[in-house]
């Protein structure tokens, strides 16, 4: 039996203005990726850039990378926590959630687009991300969230047939810790008010 294998990694929010990627897999895998898919969207990091990184990874060494790498996840995960208790202030009962275990988003459904009940259920059984049917959060977000000053995307934007979802994104990443309070009260306020 052939086996195919991928390993897929990504070296961006470690080190600011600098983001570009690696894929380590079976030969079969690679070809497709690279020919039938990546050819035409993507283009090679610059120069420069790859140069800053490898002068900038000899510099530090194993160990100071693996150092700063610590420090910036603690960094994302003390921002990810601040979110989240907004969130459960907030949002308890007006949406529900996964808590990430790693990027810059949370992704939650209010449920004043979907029945929750259901949803949470189905993840307590299933141990999975939240799952959506029809249901379609862009209205939410892009109108009285927005109008609240809110910055949020609806999930149908990252979906490559534009189709409806329930799903919000929300970036804890770059908002100031002073704000992150106002802005998931305003956005309490845009899914009461919908």
């Amino acid at each position: 039996m052939s086996v195919i294998w991928c390993l897929y990694g990504v070296f961006g929010a470690s080190v600011p203005c600098v983001c570009f990627g690696a894929l380590c897999a079976a030969c079969v895998l690679c070809v497709r990726v690279g020919v039938e898919q990546t050819s035409t969207a993507n283009l090679q990091v610059s120069s420069l850039t790859q140069m800053i990184t490898f002068k900038l990874l000899e510099n530090w060494g194993y160990e100071g990378f693996f150092t700063h790498t610590k420090r910036v996840s603690e960094f994302y995960r003390e921002k990810r926590d601040g979110f989240e208790r907004a969130m459960k202030k907030h949002l308890d009962g007006l949406a529900v959630w996964n808590t990430p275990e790693a990027g810059m988003f949370f992704w939650c459904v209010p449920a004043r687009v979907v029945d929750t009940d259901s949803i949470i259920e189905r993840r307590r059984r299933f141990k999975l991300c939240l799952k959506d049917g029809n249901e379609d959060s862009a209205a939410i977000i892009r109108t009285k969230a927005f109008e609240k000053g809110v910055l949020a995307l609806p999930g149908t934007v990252f979906l490559p047939n534009g189709r409806k979802t329930a799903y919000v994104r929300a970036s804890f990443s770059v908002v100031d810790e002073n704000d992150v309070e106002e802005a998931v009260k305003r956005l309490r306020e845009a899914i009461l008010e919908s």
